[in-house]
Order: C-alpha cells, then sequence, then structure tokens
C-alpha cells in the first residue's frame, strides 16, 4: 500500500519544518570545520536484512584544498524523525572528495527508514530507504534500470520509477556514467572532454548527481549497481577499452584505478574488498523467495574481444563459433568470478535465482542455424555470443538451481528471451517453450538511445543491412531467434520486476523522449515465467 503522502511533500515538508532540529545538532560541529552544501542529495544502497549504506556529498563552502567537513546523520523509522534509532557523525576531506558513506546495522529485517544529514546550519534532503526481507516472503518489486547517458537526455526514466512507492530496491545494471566528451546533444557535461583522471571522473558523477531526477531517484529507494563499460571507457575489457588509446590518453592502468575509485566513492555500494577496488560482484538475500547475484562481465575478468571472422568483414562484424571463439579458455566472468558464482548458487535455497548482467547472455543471430552446423553469424562479438563456451559454463550452473532469471542492460534496446543455447534446432519448441533452460529480460536504456529511431545501438548493424527500415530489423531478428519474444528498439524505459512465489512477471515501461521533460510513460508489454517453467508467457 502506498504512504498518505507523495514524494514531494515528504522532501518539502521533512526538510523546511525539520530544520532547526538538525541546526541544534550541528551546534556541537568542530569550529574548525568547513561549513558545507547538500548539493548532489542522498542516497542508499546495498541492502541486507539488519543493514544498509548511507550515502551524500558535503560540498565545503570553502573550497580550500585542505577543508574538513564534519557531517552528522540520523536515521529513523518516521519520516518527522520523532524516532531515531542511529545516528553519527563523520568527518570527510578532499581525499574522499568530501563523500559521506555509512553502514548503518542493527536495523529491522524488512522495515522502511528514513534518513538525512546536516552540516552546520546545512540540511540534507530526507532519504527513504528499506532493509532487505527475512523468512517467507510473498511478494517483491524491483525497478530496473541501466545506461543513462547524462548529455543524450534528461532523466524522465529515473523520475517516472522514484515514483513509484512500493519498490523494495532499484537494480542498476550499469553505466551510470558516460566517459564521453560529448557536449552537442541535449545538454552539456562536465568536464567538456573525455574523463581521464580522477578529477574527471570525479566531476562527471557530480554533474549527474545535481539532476534532480536521478536525486529524486536515491531519495526513494534503495540502489543496487554493477558498473558496465562506461564507467570507464566504452568496451573496455580486463587489460584495456577499445576507446583507450595509450599514446594520447595515457597509461590503461592508471585510469581504470582512477574509474574505479571514483565509482566506489559515489555509488551506495558495499564494496567487497577495499584493498582490489575491481572486485564488485557480490549477492543480495530476499527472504526465501529471491536472491540476486551482481556479476561483472566487463573488467575483473574479461578476455580481449576477437574481431569479426565472417566473410562480411568488419563493416558488418558478425561472427561465427569457430576459431578463437571456441576456445574454452576464453573468460568473460573470469575464473574467480566464476567460482565465486558457482558457490553462491549452490548454497541459496531461494526460489528465484536473479543474476544482474552487463551484456545480454542469449544468443543473437543475423543468421540463424542448428549450432551443430556451425554456420550462423552472430551480431556482436562483445556480449555473451563472443564468449560461448563461457556462457555454456554458466548455463551449466543454471541447471542446478531453481528459477533462473537473467536481467540485462547495456543494449539500448528492449529484450526478452527464452534461454537456450540452441534456439534453431529441435532441441528448442518456440511455440511452447519447451527446452528453455532460464529467462532473460533486457531492459532499454535511461536515456542512451536518445529520441532516434535507430541510432548507434546493435540493431543498427542490421539496420544498415535492411535499409534502416525498423520493422525489417525485428523481422530479421525473429526469424533467426525464436526465442526472442519481446523487442522494442525505438524508446527510452525501465522495468518493473514482480516476484511472487508463483511467477516473475516484467512489465517493459516506455517514456515517448528525453530530449525535454514528461511526465507520461506507457506500458509496452509484459512477460511472465511461471515457477518451474524456466520458459516465459505473454502475461
Amino acid at each position: 500500500m502506498s504512504p498518505p503522502y507523495s514524494r514531494r511533500d515528504l522532501l518539502k515538508s521533512a526538510a523546511a519544518a525539520l530544520l532547526p532540529t538538525l541546526a541544534a545538532c550541528g551546534d556541537a560541529i568542530d569550529s574548525a570545520s568547513s561549513p558545507a552544501r547538500f548539493d548532489h542529495g542522498v542516497a542508499s544502497g546495498d541492502p541486507l536484512p539488519t543493514a544498509v549504506i548511507l550515502w551524500t556529498r558535503a560540498t565545503p563552502v570553502d573550497v580550500a584544498a585542505d577543508a574538513v567537513v564534519v557531517v552528522d546523520w540520523q536515521l529513523a523509522r518516521d519520516a518527522e524523525f520523532r524516532d531515531v534509532i542511529a545516528s553519527g557523525r563523520e568527518t570527510v576531506t578532499s581525499a574522499s572528495d568530501y563523500i559521506v558513506k555509512r553502514d548503518v546495522g542493527g536495523l529491522a529485517p524488512g522495515s522502511r527508514y528514513f534518513y538525512r544529514f546536516s552540516s552546520g546550519d546545512a540540511v540534507s534532503p530526507v532519504g527513504r530507504t528499506r532493509t532487505a526481507p527475512t523468512g517467507a516472503v510473498d511478494a517483491l518489486r524491483f525497478g530496473v534500470v541501466s545506461c543513462a547517458d547524462y548529455s543524450q537526455g534528461l532523466f524522465n526514466v529515473y523520475r517516472r520509477v522514484a515514483e513509484r512507492d512500493e519498490l523494495q530496491a532499484i537494480i542498476h545494471l550499469g553505466d551510470y556514467i558516460y566517459e564521453n566528451g560529448a557536449q552537442d546533444r541535449v545538454r552539456p557535461q562536465l568536464p567538456a572532454r573525455e574523463t581521464l583522471t580522477l578529477a574527471d571522473y570525479r566531476e562527471r558523477y557530480a554533474t549527474a548527481r545535481r539532476d534532480a531526477d536521478l536525486q529524486a531517484l536515491h531519495a526513494a529507494h534503495p540502489m543496487i549497481w554493477v558498473w558496465d563499460d562506461h564507467e570507464l571507457a566504452n568496451n573496455a575489457w580486463r587489460d584495456g577499452a577499445e576507446a583507450h588509446d595509450p599514446a594520447t590518453e595515457g597509461d590503461f592502468r592508471a585510469r581504470r584505478a582512477a574509474a574505479f575509485q571514483a565509482a566506489h566513492e559515489w555509488l551506495p555500494i558495499r564494496t567487497p574488498d577495499p584493498r582490489d577496488l575491481s572486485i564488485i560482484h557480490r549477492s543480495f538475500a530476499f527472504g526465501d523467495l529471491a536472491q540476486l547475484s551482481m556479476l561483472d562481465t566487463r573488467h575483473v575478468g574479461r578476455d580481449q574481444p576477437l574481431p569479426p571472422n565472417s566473410i562480411l568483414g568488419d563493416n558488418v562484424g558478425v561472427f561465427t563459433q569457430r576459431d578463437g571463439f571456441a576456445d574454452p579458455g576464453r573468460q568473460l566472468l573470469g575464473a574467480a568470478q566464476e567460482q565465486w558464482l558457482a558457490a553462491t548458487l549452490a548454497a541459496s535455497t531461494a526460489r528465484w535465482q536473479l543474476l544482474g548482467n552487463q551484456v545480454y547472455f542469449s544468443p543473437l543471430k543475423l543468421l540463424g542455424a542448428p549450432r551443430a552446423l556451425g554456420t550462423s553469424l552472430f551480431v556482436s562479438t562483445d556480449k555473451w555470443d563472443g564468449y560461448e563456451p563461457a556462457r555454456d559454463r554458466v548455463l551449466a550452473l543454471l541447471a542446478g538451481v531453481r528459477n533462473p532469471v537473467i536481467l540485462t542492460g547495456d543494449a539500448h534496446e528492449a529484450y526478452a528471451f527464452d534461454v537456450t543455447p540452441d534456439p534453431n534446432s529441435a532441441n528448442y519448441n518456440p511455440l511452447t517453450g519447451e527446452g528453455s533452460q532460464a529467462v532473460e529480460f533486457v531492459v532499454t536504456s535511461t536515456t542512451s538511445r536518445g529520441d532516434a529511431p535507430i541510432g548507434d545501438s546493435l540493431s543498427g548493424v542490421i539496420a544498415r543491412l535492411a535499409t534502416g527500415l525498423e520493422d525489417t530489423v525485428e523481422q530479421l531478428l525473429r526469424i533467426s531467434n525464436p526465442h526472442l519474444k519481446h523487442f522494442n528498439n525505438r524508446l527510452n524505459g525501465y522495468c518493473l520486476l514482480d516476484v511472487t512465489p508463483a511467477r516473475c512477471t516484467a512489465e517493459f515501461w516506455t517514456v515517448p523522449f528525453v530530449a525535454t521533460a514528461t511526465d507520461a510513460q506507457a506500458l509496452d508489454a509484459v512477460w511472465v515465467c511461471d515457477e518451474g517453467t524456466r520458459r516465459l508467457r505473454r502475461g
């Protein structure tokens, strides 16, 4: 049930009415502390049954490099802060970019809380968060988002998700920022160049976090985030990136370290290993109903993508599963993460196994044929298709768990798949779904598709072959990919994921445009996986 107040009412009344209370708390702040503002809002994340991360940035009014800021925080059971159950004080400096991150424990499972920060007379907006439930759970609802290029559009999607009061958490599948230097799209971003240094990445996050819609999203719900490539550089892999030129952009390892540090600072993530910021995979339990495993398919284990090997050449980019693509030693997760996933899945007793993943897992072909023939033409070497033996190993793991559901970002398009290693063979029946081993929901972008009909996404490869006709693109995809149940390459949007003991339901929502602000949204499609079936049906 939704509370009897709106998000707008909550934030306005709580921040205004409670200013004297928090100002009084600030009276005791060390006189050596610099005054600060909360220009980037508040956030929470990585909810556990008894703990959650609280986040803010205290922007110092004194811009001196050695400024010290003292910040008080409070967490309460009610929006009026009459029942404060935890509080504390943090001191931050430029060394951490004035970021405050607090892992607050001792909380009650499945409970909603409110939090805020203060520094001197400055009071932050009020945030709302909730812990993960334990025991028997009847229902969960998640918002699923990805790919938010600040320069490409306004965050209308984030605002629509923020307005939904019933969410357990936001699952963000990466590309929270983009490293590019684009300035000529919908709005400029800082720095006005490609990000290379720690200062650059920090400034890019700061630019995004000044956006009111993104602040509303973070204030409304806890976020569970994992990075994709643009938090570092386009088409990154373990030891490099397509978009990084050492001759002009310096040492890749130094850039990587800077990008990873800024990400761990600016996102409300519970860092798995502070000694190694490249490690980001982690799991979350939601009672007996669902476990969410967040994977890194970009940085910690990925081998360099191979070049296309088809007779069509590099201009088209399709490939067949031969030569190096068939090498069982090639990694996408990396051996350590793969072992972690195996152990995590084996230990879980949850009814539903959710995997958060950056690149689409299901095969996607320009020309489809049974796997045994070896003649299928695959669309992208960057996705799991480019690492087929690694995908086979994960499918083997999923065969031993209940109700696997893969959640994917990156594509700037919406898909729903029955997951099968050989969708063009007699082992899979596209009419009934028999032979499907899991289901996959691919969420489209928050802004990155832009308002152009095709843009520069993967379907653009096929569109160029099909004279740019979108209807032809979809027809080609469906002919060669019978396991593809839903496809939309026109609009930005988000997913709502409802999980109950009986079924997992994905609602694909879209917004009509991102170049200007809009309150409009539309339900594009609903797809359902019933418990025990491992296949999709229309909802």
